[in-house]
């Protein structure tokens, strides 16, 4: 009798709600009507893609190719209208239904976001030597890591990278300041504010903008890994209000950009024959081109990047997912990658909390080749792929007459290049997570307290297996590999901010600490042998007839770096402004005494443009004097272990009739390691002039690096080891960068953009260590030059000076070169070398310009270098007529006296001008006009990159990839080998949908 009264109520009460809703909507129906419109610039002209929002709604539409709009508004709500490069302006509902907009452009170079360490500004209170790439100028093509989408668009910045699709791009900023490779030589990335996040997390479509953090006074806020600057990449975010999916693609098609020109069959035959020799009837039994036997015809690629996000003024989240494929252009090499990212961003406690989380996840298999095998030697020869295929005799079958491939049991004549890609199998499966937490809380008088979590894990997953035909493994009936090795880093960073601003001071303050845990080396390895059949690969190891397999090696190893840091700004008038940072890293890689390291920093910047005095110059908008110094340190590329005795296999020795395995030290341990350190001084000037028609920087600068470290023989006397890690000298970088950017023409249907930089460096070693006058170095390791070095580092000359024998010519048939006694000489020793030049570029420039006109648009790209020596070790190496029976030669050879046995030594003969030009990319797009609500916008493009290059180098690409062999900017530089991945030209065309 009680449930029933209750009933009805709840029903009465729900119908009046229903009521009361269906009256509120329909009365908010009513009155909402709409609105169209067009937005336009100052000359006219529509402006397309246009953000328009209603104002405490999630109703938002952006303006089509002709600057139109439409969106439903009640009267009285607020329009609001944004653009990048416009200033933003909002507009209240009235009766009207039809309105037209005109966005004034704001002082977009001043006014830009830059991000810096822990923080953004804006570039008018910069005082330091930051570049920012924004995602419209990246470089288009077939990218698989952030670093190639900055390729020339950097004063000062070099990158240079192959056609390998699992390769990665070496990059130096302001010349290198370590004589270690790797790690050592490169900047230090931070993607959304997580320091060395692993760059395969990033699709690069997802990258708004890319900060460069070039000088000491800006990158010192990270400390002891900040010496070769900072690239700091920030990926896009959904807006409130604003809800939006993008979906971006191409597919693209790569060819040889060029090839070592080898003799074919014919020819040989023909040197041959006219020099009395000849070839053994089992060399020659074909004709064939091994370099196109080992390519394919074309390599494809596609990529796909579906973005989507938007929320609420509280709730803001974000997604996309990516999916790359690049075949390469080398048989059975090959990547595919996926990546998926997720963000959301929820503010609370009255928006003075806001929260963000990520969840970024790739999935990327590499299909590597022979080259990539962690094998450096099998059966007493090298595989090298790429040496082989220039090498290989073109008078050779490929297969025998089985179909099985045709060998050379004795391996005299190397491998068959063909037989290396098929019958080796590697590949590699990278699964890599990093989730990352932030809290953002703003206190009471002008504080704000931030926090940031992160993990990190990449597994990789690799397996090998060499079969029962490969010449690596001679009568193994197969060998098969399996390796499972976990790295994994945590982060943990909270720092306190404040600010304050009375009459005309503004005040910024920050302190904070920073814990990094990285854990490396967390593996197993496992390998067997002598399979029954080739058919299960790696796939099951319990199938080899050995009796014990063997395991692989494998060192745990955890880097610790604690950090504590702050950073103190003041600005007077918005023209006088000050910075100074401090820095204490703290790190188990060195020595016991000396693992604490202090990184300051100070810089200054005058806005002379905001003086009373200049306000009579109309045609200067903006200009900004800077000057900075600061100190950084070099921690990257080392493992805990470095300063400790380590323990290992030093030999075997015979006991109770078995061999047994000798435990030795390996290392000598150095508790005075410490840090390597870097002192640069900067001063620039930045300035807009012409109402923002014409805006640019210069900076000079000057890089010292003190206590680098490198690996130095040891007396065995006093050390358990014949070599040890140590601090050995120093070095200094001078230099010079400018940057300009124009729009030379600006009118209603038609613009031209153009934008450049160009940057000179000298570099110089200053000294070395007490007992070390110099350390020879670069070792290319030709027939019969095996510990042969090119280079030397001795003080007052620069990293990668040439060292080598002086060509001079030729005596009855020979090479002939200039000995030490000033005397000629065919029989030269090493005491015969001479310095010969600088492998190092003295400028790099890059140069590129947009053309709009209506809905076109066209692009185009030139980068180069110049001043530098490059020692064609390639050439110098295959040059060797003597053996044109045995081996075959290029195409320079067939000019030679069969009678020259030192053709191939190296010297000046082989050093080249590594002076070019390459119009790197050109882009051609057009966008549609799309009338309705749901599509956008739609944009058609087609792109080429690497169209063509203008060098007097003879090799086969003056732009070397200095992560071949070690010689990513250590000691190692300026020597071309024969262990290069072809570098390509692509065409790709790609459509991109706005929803």
């Amino acid at each position: 009798m009680t449930i029933r009264p209750k009933l009805l109520k709840a029903r009465y009460l729900c119908s009046i709600l229903f009521m009361l809703f269906a009256f509120t909507f329909s009365s908010a129906w009513a009155q909402t009507s709409t609105i169209r419109g067009t937005v336009k610039d100052a000359t006219g002209a529509p402006l397309p893609g246009v953000t328009v929002t209603v104002e405490g709604t999630s109703a938002s539409t952006a303006t089509t190719a002709n600057g139109t709009f439409s969106i439903n508004a009640a009267k009285g709500a607020v329009l609001r209208f944004t653009f990048i490069g416009y200033q933003t302006l909002e507009k209240t509902v009235g009766d009207e239904t039809s309105i037209t907009i005109t966005l004034s452009e704001s002082a977009r170079a001043m006014n830009e976001v830059v991000v810096v360490g822990y923080g953004t500004t804006t570039k008018g209170q910069l005082t330091s030597a930051i570049s920012t790439v924004k995602a419209e100028n990246f470089n288009p093509g077939v990218v698989a890591t952030p670093a190639d989408l900055l390729e020339g668009k950097v004063a000062g910045l070099n990158i240079t990278n192959d056609g390998n699709p699992n390769g990665s791009a070496t990059v130096t900023l302001r010349g290198p300041s370590t004589l270690r490779a790797g790690a050592a030589s490169s900047p230090f990335y931070v993607i959304d504010g997580v320091p060395d996040a692993d760059f395969s997390l990033v699709a690069p479509s997802d990258i708004e903008s890319i900060d460069v953090l070039k000088d000491a006074s800006a990158a010192a806020i990270y400390g002891s890994r900040a010496t070769n600057g900072v690239i700091i990449v920030t990926t896009k975010k959904a807006k409130a209000g604003q809800l939006k999916m993008t979906y971006n693609a191409y597919a693209a098609d790569e060819k040889i950009a060029n090839q070592f020109q080898v003799a074919t069959a014919a020819q040989l035959k023909a040197y041959l024959a006219a020099n009395g020799q000849s070839l053994t009837p089992a060399n020659d039994n074909g004709s064939t081109n091994w370099e196109q036997q080992i390519e394919r015809s074309s390599g494809f690629s596609q990529n796909h990047n579906l973005s989507f996000g938007g929320g609420t003024d509280k709730t803001v989240f974000n997604a996309s997912i990516n999916y790359l494929e690049d075949e390469g252009i080398v048989k059975t090499s090959a990547m595919d990658r996926f990546i998926g990212k997720i963000n959301v961003s929820q503010k609370a406690l009255n928006d003075r909390l806001k929260l963000d989380f990520s969840l970024s996840n790739s999935i990327t298999n590499q299909n590597l080749i022979v080259n990539d095998i962690p094998l450096y030697s099998a059966n007493g020869a090298n595989p090298n792929l790429f040496r082989a295929a220039v090498q290989y005799l073109p008078t050779r079958a490929v297969y025998n007459a089985d179909g099985t491939f045709y060998n050379d049991p004795t391996l005299v004549l190397g491998y068959n290049p063909l037989g290396l890609l098929e019958t080796n199998t590697y590949k590699q499966k990278i699964n890599l997570v990093l989730a990352n937490a932030k809290a953002e809380l703003k206190l009471p008088f002008g504080f704000t307290y931030n926090l940031n979590a992160a993990y990190q894990d990449r597994n990789t997953t690799s397996n090998t297996y060499l079969n029962s035909q490969s010449e690596l493994a001679i009568g193994q009936n197969g060998v098969a590999t399996r390796n499972q090795d976990e790295d994994t880093k945590k982060l943990f960073e909270n720092y306190l901010g404040y600010e304050h601003t009375w009459a005309k001071h503004n005040l910024k303050a920050l302190v904070g600490y920073s814990y990094d845990d990285t854990e490396t080396g967390n593996g197993f390895g496992v390998s067997n042998e002598n399979f029954v059949s080739d058919a299960t690969s790696y796939y099951n190891l319990a199938l080899g007839q050995t009796n014990l397999p063997r395991y692989a090696n494998y060192n745990d190893e955890t880097l610790k770096i604690i950090s504590f840091y702050g950073r103190l700004n003041y600005s007077y008038n918005g023209k006088y402004i000050l910075q100074a940072s401090l820095r204490r890293d703290g790190s188990n890689a060195f020595g016991a005494d000396h693992r604490w390291g202090y990184f300051p920093a100070l810089s200054g910047a005058w806005r002379v443009s905001d003086e009373s005095f200049m306000k009579s110059i109309n045609w200067l908008d903006d200009l900004k004097i800077r000057v900075g110094y600061g100190k950084t340190g070099n921690s990257l590329g080392f493992d805990p272990y470095t300063p400790l005795v380590l323990y290992g296999t030093t030999g075997t020795f015979y006991y109770n009739n078995n061999w047994i395995g000798a435990i030795g030290a390996t290392q000598n341990s150095n508790p005075d390691l410490r840090w390597e350190t870097t002192a640069t001084t900067n001063a620039g000037i930045d300035f807009t002039f012409l109402k923002g028609r014409l805006s640019g920087s210069v900076d000079v600068y000057d890089k010292k690096t003190t206590d680098m470290i490198a690996t130095i023989p040891v007396s065995t006397v006093t050390n358990l080891v014949n070599y040890m890690v140590a601090n050995v000298g120093s070095m200094d970088n001078k230099g010079v960068e400018i940057s300009l950017s124009g729009t030379p023409v600006k009118a209603r249907d038609f613009s031209w953009e153009s934008y450049g930089n160009i940057s000179f460096n000298k570099n110089k070693i200053t000294s070395l260590g007490n007992n070390i006058s110099q350390i020879y170095a670069g070792d290319p390791e030709g027939p019969g030059q095996s510990g042969t070095t090119v280079s030397i580092i001795k003080a007052g000359y620069p990293l990668g000076e040439f060292y080598t024998l002086k060509y001079i010519g030729m005596t009855n048939g020979v090479s002939t070169y200039m000995g030490a006694n000033g005397q000629p000489t065919t029989t030269p020793t090493s005491a015969d070398r001479t310095y010969a030049g600088d492998a190092q570029p003295r400028y790099i420039f890059g140069w590129g310009n947009t053309v709009n006109y209506k809905n076109f648009s066209f692009n185009f790209f030139f980068r180069g270098q110049g001043g530098n020596k490059i020692m064609d070790a390639s050439l110098a190496d295959f040059n060797t007529p003597y053996s044109a029976s045995t081996h075959n030669v290029p195409v320079m050879a067939l000019s030679e006296p069969v009678t020259d046995i030192n053709a191939n030594l190296y010297s000046t003969r082989y050093l080249e001008s590594g002076t070019f030009i390459r119009l790197s990319n050109a882009t051609l797009s057009y966008r549609f006009k799309v009338s309705g609500n749901y599509i956008h916008a739609v944009r058609l493009y087609v792109t080429g990159t690497n169209l063509f290059i203008i060098t007097k180098y003879k090799g086969v690409d003056p732009e070397l990839n200095l992560s071949l062999n070690n010689q990513a900017s250590g000691q190692f530089i300026g020597v071309d080998m024969s262990n290069y991945y072809p570098k390509t030209r692509t065409f790709l065309g790609g459509v991109q949908v706005d929803l």
